[in-house]
């Protein structure tokens, strides 16, 4: 499908809903490439193809088959571009193949993508798009040379170059995805470590923000304020917490700097990409459920990673003290939040806790022999389309790989995206009279 169908389609009746038929028509035209018998070293079965192509497109990193050798170099080749087309957006590429004809992409679609990357009105969506497509493409090319530096001496160059773009590639779009079964665990180099955490933090800032900070140098808009300074705290504290739940766990017998190497890109990857550099199976139950809420929280809004988003994370909490102390506003970083975005935030809370909840009795109806908290941290994996696992992605059953992959496409366009696509913006006639209700 061209770009120019792609975004004048008109017999859709929502934007959302057509972000949703393009991811599924992406991981369906991916699962049946790889499906070829040049793409696969060892055959298998088209459930697990569809699943690694809507884990590949869902920027998630849940995988039922090793990666790196059930499928050969064009395998990995169509897992590398699922996941670039997933984690910029195929609608952001077409729109950008458009701009570059001098194509009009209209307002509709113009409107759509500003939401989705939840660009402010100051900021021009074909500069925000071609500053992402060069963004993007920039950072996966410094990225992959410095990923070269260690893997070609030990792989060659053929092999190591390969490698390294395919994990650029998958750690700047926060997929997850790692050519190696234990993920970055084998990696001895702890700058290698660094420089995934690097891609996918940078990844999961969002465009706007980098546009922002790289472009027009400055740190002025809230939202931008907001993402870096909860970035950094939430980076900051997760360290300092997996460091004392995992001191005599996973962390027992490593000297300081690997124990806080691993606890910063073990915090820092459960709000985005899945890559992990500890046995998460063996993490202490702390540990675990402390990943369970970044995974939940997610990183910023437009961006490649999934949640709820560290904006909404944050409205949360100050819109709890705000109404607490009788307040119909919030403040932060010196401006006034109206009630409007605090009652989205929480409506996003809720839908997000109200998907989790029918996922996990689903999931225990379907296998009921599978274990409550391991089963429970994948979904929440899969929601946020994060991609840790603690060992269940591989002993799913077939209608469990089939839940997973829905709760992953439910991730990927956010529940409030899907509710959108699904129900439409139903118009409101009557404005009824106030009622009050107490509550506490």
């Amino acid at each position: 499908m061209s770009a120019q169908l792609v975004l004048t389609h008109k017999r859709l009746g929502s934007p959302a809903l057509l972000l949703l038929q393009g991811y599924l028509i992406l991981a369906l035209a991916g699962s049946l490439l790889l499906l070829l018998p040049a793409a696969q070293n060892t055959p298998t079965s088209w459930i697990d193809t569809l699943f690694t192509a809507v884990s590949a497109v869902t920027v998630t990193g849940l995988v039922v088959v090793d990666t790196g050798t059930i499928y050969s170099a064009l395998g990995q080749t169509i897992i590398g571009l699922l996941i670039q087309l997933g984690g910029l957006g195929y609608m952001a590429l077409g729109a950008a193949a458009m701009l570059s004809f001098n194509a009009s992409v209209g307002l509709r679609n113009q409107a759509m993508l500003s939401s989705f990357w939840q660009l402010g009105p100051e900021l021009r969506l074909s500069d925000v798009i071609r500053f992402s497509l060069l963004f993007s493409l920039g950072t996966e090319l410094v990225l992959t040379i410095l990923f070269a530096l260690h893997w070609v001496p030990l792989l060659g160059w053929q092999q190591g170059l390969g490698t390294s773009l395919f994990h650029a590639i998958s750690a700047f779009n926060n997929a997850g995805f790692a050519l190696f079964s234990d993920s970055l665990m084998s990696v001895s180099a702890g700058w290698v470590v660094l420089a995934h955490a690097a891609g996918f933090i940078t990844g999961g800032l969002g465009f706007a923000v980098m546009y922002e900070v790289l472009v027009l140098r400055r740190c002025r808009s809230v939202h931008t304020r907001l993402v870096l300074w909860a970035t950094l705290t939430l980076l900051v504290a997760g360290t300092m917490l997996l460091l004392l739940f995992e001191h005599n766990h996973t962390l027992a017998g490593l000297d300081w700097q690997d124990r806080l190497l691993h606890a910063f890109f073990q915090t820092a990857t459960a709000r985005t990409a899945g890559f992990n550099s500890l046995d998460i199976a063996a993490m202490s139950t702390a540990g675990q459920s402390w990943l369970m809420l970044n995974m939940g929280i997610g990183a910023g809004s437009g961006s490649t990673a999934g949640g709820i988003r560290i904006t909404t994370f944050v409205l949360l909490i100050t819109g709890v003290v705000a109404a607490l102390q009788g307040r119909t506003e919030t403040r932060m970083l010196g401006r006034m939040i109206g009630t409007e975005s605090m009652l989205r935030a929480a409506g996003i809370l809720v839908i997000t806790l109200i998907l989790l909840l029918l996922a996990s009795l689903i999931a225990f109806w379907l296998m009921p022999s599978a274990a409550p908290f391991t089963m429970i941290f994948e979904l929440i994996s899969a929601l946020g389309t994060v991609g840790l696992s603690m060992g269940a992605t591989g002993e799913l059953s077939q209608a469990g790989k089939t839940l997973i992959m829905a709760v992953m496409i439910i991730g990927k366009l956010s529940p409030v995206y899907l509710f959108t696509a699904l129900t439409g913006n139903p118009e409101r006639p009557l404005r009824y009279a106030g009622g009050r209700i107490a509550l506490g």
